[in-house]
């Protein structure tokens, strides 16, 4: 039930994201958004090769390029990566938000994994990357907004480590008055995710791109709000 609820808080994202990034009065960019899209089937010799990691993550890039208002130049993919790929993949979007910043007022970024991951980390070929690492990383993006999305078993504990806490409604009319990150998990800190056949993909992430095209508008205003979260500031 737990991981029910918050697969649910998971679909309260696309408000953040929609539309196109939207031109300031000075001939800038008032809002730019940017995504890290990593997909990993291979967590290592000791762990089951998943079936779905990759595509979930080519979804999930569709459903942001289509309905979220970030076009493929503003989207990294990163499949089947090492540690020090995906570690690699966060200083290179941090450097490209930071060269952009002067023409760019406002820098909002959706980070998503599908893999595997443990109660201390991601598990990429076989290496770990602490959950203190990927934090460290996203600290890095320096964006107004990070939204992290980690459908992998006990991603959960990243969010306990760090000491996150339930809050009012994260987004409501607009984005731009909303700064820090929210962070949406598949599983608790012991829980597992998993994938299914039928689907062809994960229950969470299925359920989470089901959302944001549309089955998660249950007011029909065609906008999906952030209502529950764990938010850093």
């Amino acid at each position: 039930m737990r991981t029910l609820r918050i697969m649910f808080a998971a679909f309260c994202v696309l408000a953040c994201w929609v539309g196109a990034a939207s031109a300031a009065p000075d001939g800038g960019v008032e809002v730019r958004r940017y995504a890290l899209i990593v997909g990993a089937n291979d967590g290592g010799k000791e762990r089951v090769m998943l079936r779905y990691a990759v595509t979930d993550a080519q979804a999930m890039s569709r459903v942001l390029e289509q309905l979220g208002g970030i076009p493929k130049r503003e989207q990294s993919l990163v499949m089947n990566p090492s540690v020090a790929e995906v570690e690699g993949a966060l200083k290179d979007l941090g450097a490209r938000i930071a060269r952009e910043r002067a023409k760019v007022k406002r820098a909002e970024v959706l980070v998503y994994y599908s893999g595997h991951s443990d109660e201390q980390g991601l598990l990429l070929k076989g290496e770990r990357m602490p959950y203190a690492a990927l934090r460290a990383g996203l600290d890095g993006l320096n964006a107004q907004v990070r939204v992290v999305v980690l459908d992998s078993c006990s991603s959960g504990a990243m969010t306990r480590e760090k000491g996150g806490a339930r809050v009012a409604s994260f987004l409501e009319d607009s984005s731009v008055q909303v700064k820090g990150q929210a962070t949406l998990t598949s599983s608790a800190a012991d829980e597992v995710a998993q994938e299914s056949d039928t689907l062809g993909g994960s229950f969470f992430t299925h359920a989470l791109i089901s959302g944001l095209r549309g089955a998660a508008d249950v007011t029909g205003d065609r906008r999906v709000t952030l209502n529950l979260s764990l938010i850093h500031i």
